[in-house]
Parts: C-alpha cells; sequence; structure tokens
C-alpha cells in the first residue's frame, strides 16, 4: 500500500506548508525568469547577467547582518518579514522597464529569496531537539523539491503560453503564495531571541576560524548543484551527440532521487562525525560522476545518452551525501543561541557557489572539455577530503560548547 504523504503533526506543520508554497510559486517562475526578462522586459542576456550578479552580490552581502540580527529580534520576525519583502518586490517585477529598474528590483528579491534557506533551518533548530533536527531538516526538502516540480510545470506551461500576461498571472500568483507563506510562518512558536533572554553578545561567527574553512570547503562541494543545472546542458549541446531530451531525463532523475531517498541518507548524518564522514564519502560519486560525464564524448547518440543517465544516477547519490553533511556539520557546530549567524555564513558558501558555478561550468565543461570534468572531480576531492580533519578542529575550538547542538558521535549498540 502506497503511503500518502501528509503535513508533520505539530508546530512544524506550518513551516512545511510554508516551504512547499515558496517552492511551489519559486519552481515555476525560475524555469520562466530568464525568457521573462529577455522577451518581456526587453534586456539582452548580458544586461540580465549583470544584472543577476549584482543582485547576488548585494544578497550575498547582506546575508550575515541578517542572521546576526534574527539571533538578536528573533529568527521568525526576520523569516516573516524577508517573505514579504519576497512577495511584494515580486509584484514590483511587473513595473520594471529598464536595466537600473531590474537590478533595482532584483537586488531585495534575491536578498530575501537566498536569505531564507537559513533562516529556515535556525528556525527548525530552535524548535527542535537533537534527535528530530536532521528528520526535519531532510523532509523540508522534499517538501521543497516536490513544491519546485510542480511549480516547473506550472511554468512549462507559462512558457508554451508565452505572452506577457501568463508571466504577469504566474508572477502574481509566486507573490501571492510567498505572502501567504509569510503570514503561515507566523502561526510557530517564537524561537527565544537574545533580546527576549536579556543577553548581549558580539558577533560570534567571525572568530570561528573551523567554522568559516567549513564553509569554504562545502562551497566548493556546492559547485555540484550547478553539474547538472548548467555544467551538463552545455556539455550535451557542445561535445555530445545525445538528444538534448537526455537533459530533461536526468533532472527529472535527480528530483526522484530527492524525494525517494533523502530523508534516508540525512539519517547518516545525524552526527558531528557521520556528517563528516558522509562530506568525505560524497566524493566518492561526484567524482565518479565527473568521470562518467566527460567519457560520454565522442560516442553515439544512444550510447552517450545511456552514459549521461548512469552519471546523472551517480551524481544524485553524491549529491543526497553532501547536502545531509553540510545540514549536520553546520548545525553540529553551532552554539544554540546563534544559529541565524552562523546558518547565514554557512548558506553564503553555497550562494558564492551558485554565483561562481555558470562560469566555472562554462570555462570547465565548455572550453576545456573532457579534461574540465578532471578538473571540477579534482574541486570536489579538494572540497570533501579534509572534511573530517576540520570538523575535529572545529570540535576543539574554545566557541564549541561542551553541550554540542547534535551528538558528537553515534551509540555504540
Amino acid at each position: 500500500m502506497v503511503k500518502v504523504a501528509r503535513l508533520p503533526s505539530g508546530a512544524l506543520r506550518w513551516l512545511y506548508l510554508a516551504t512547499f508554497l515558496t517552492a511551489t510559486g519559486g519552481g515555476g517562475w525560475f524555469v520562466c525568469w530568464t525568457i521573462f526578462a529577455t522577451t518581456s522586459i526587453g534586456l539582452s542576456a548580458w544586461q540580465f547577467g549583470a544584472g543577476v550578479t549584482v543582485a547576488g552580490i548585494v544578497g550575498l552581502s547582506a546575508s550575515v547582518p541578517l542572521g546576526y540580527l534574527a539571533d538578536r529580534v528573533g529568527v521568525n520576525k526576520v523569516l516573516a518579514l524577508l517573505l514579504v519583502v519576497q512577495g511584494v518586490t515580486l509584484a514590483g517585477y511587473a513595473l520594471v522597464d529598464s536595466l537600473w529598474s531590474f537590478i533595482l528590483v532584483s537586488c531585495f528579491f534575491v536578498m530575501a529569496e537566498r536569505s531564507v534557506p537559513a533562516m529556515r533551518i535556525a528556525l527548525v533548530c530552535g524548535l527542535t531537539d537533537d534527535d528530530d533536527r536532521m528528520h526535519h531538516l531532510a523532509s523540508l526538502r522534499v517538501t521543497q523539491s516536490g513544491g519546485a516540480a510542480l511549480g516547473a510545470g506550472v511554468g512549462t506551461l507559462v512558457l508554451y503560453l508565452n505572452t506577457r500576461p501568463a508571466f504577469l498571472a504566474l508572477l502574481f500568483l509566486y507573490g501571492a503564495l510567498t505572502l501567504i507563506s509569510a503570514a503561515v510562518v507566523q502561526r510557530l512558536p517564537a524561537v527565544p531571541s537574545l533580546r527576549d533572554r536579556g543577553e548581549k553578545r558580539k558577533a560570534m561567527v567571525v572568530s570561528d576560524r573551523p567554522f568559516l574553512v567549513a564553509t569554504v570547503l562545502f562551497g566548493i562541494l556546492a559547485l555540484n548543484w550547478g553539474m547538472l543545472a548548467v555544467g551538463v546542458p552545455l556539455w550535451v549541446v557542445h561535445h555530445t551527440d545525445a538528444p538534448t531530451w537526455t537533459v530533461g531525463v536526468m533532472l527529472a532523475l535527480n528530483t526522484v532521487g530527492i524525494l525517494l531517498f533523502q530523508k534516508r541518507v540525512g539519517a547518516s548524518s545525524a552526527t558531528l562525525d557521520g556528517a563528516a564522514r558522509n562530506a568525505v564519502l560524497c566524493v566518492i560519486p561526484l567524482t565518479a560522476s565527473c568521470l562518467l560525464f566527460a567519457a560520454s564524448a565522442g560516442g553515439s547518440g544512444v550510447t552517450a545518452a545511456m552514459i549521461l543517465i548512469a552519471a546523472a544516477a551517480v551524481h544524485t547519490v553524491g549529491e543526497l551525501m553532501f547536502v545531509a553533511s553540510s545540514w549536520g556539520v553546520a548545525v553540529g557546530l553551532t552554539p544554540q543561541e546563534a544559529h541565524g549567524e552562523y546558518q547565514s555564513v554557512f548558506n553564503s558558501g553555497f550562494t558564492i557557489a551558485e554565483m561562481a558555478a555558470p562560469l566555472v561550468m562554462s570555462a570547465l565543461v565548455v572550453s576545456v572539455g573532457a579534461g574540465g570534468w578532471l578538473v571540477l572531480a579534482a574541486l570536489f576531492i579538494a572540497g570533501g577530503v579534509p572534511m573530517r580533519t576540520v570538523s575535529n578542529w572545529a570540535r576543539r575550538h574554545p566557541l564549541r560548547t561542551a553541550a554540542s547542538p547534535i551528538p558528537q558521535t553515534s551509540e555504540q549498540t
């Protein structure tokens, strides 16, 4: 009998609902964003790229102050505020008619949109205990992937219609879902802030060098997200004879893998040792997938397609392990009273990787060819292999409290 997924009981069901709503809107919008900007607004490709890059830099610079603010005044309030900003600025795109207005609106939208994931993790950490955190983080990613897949279907229909009214309808739908999400998260219990506890402190993470090193290493590993989104489509077009629909099959396979297995893989990172071990082990499937992608060059269309699909399956295994390990390390090394600050800094590594991925993938996959995949594999090795050493270093750092946010080692049976 197939079990029907339901919202979890307890207060966190509201966070699941908010995550699903924003993911559904976002899944549709990001399918159409580039086309809307270049056809409906009339921006050139380089103007769109420049605008998004500027917005990304602004969003990155705001992430750490927002994280500290969340610890200071309450993560619930900051998350709700970010969702309101995101929803309002989405409506602002309907008024954009130039590059400068596009950059202005995008700065606020990207700042809010890219800060929300860190706030969501901080909220989960504030409302759950050690035993439940990894389960909820994995379940939220499954919820997010399901919503994004549904939204992508809606976005595909909008692209088929390819009219400004259709784009605007999707835009307003996304904005409305985001504003509803802002109202929904208000129903969550409040995580006590520094102000609530009558405490004052300076920013902690800036002096936590092991955590900053871990952030950099996970940022390198996060380039794997750009493989299927950017690198593989470019590779298929420029270096293989595989049909272009192979890209869609690989993306669908990746989504199904996340929906089916993220919870199971997440459980193996419920301790700091387990998370660090997964960070090292994820290097194996990620590098193997790079070698398989490189091997798809020059083969016949059918052969290349089969190798590409196999590579995507192996890549998905590595991605699942990478994501689970990132949660375990980021949460496990964070003082309980500083999740807003720490998760925002950690998430900034992912943001930088997301910004760099198009350039890195274009340079390596398109320009270098098969050798570019070998360079990417070397980057993954450099990012993952040192993680056990870094986590042990971080554990000995003076900022680590005696009671870790998650267990340091697995219980022996």
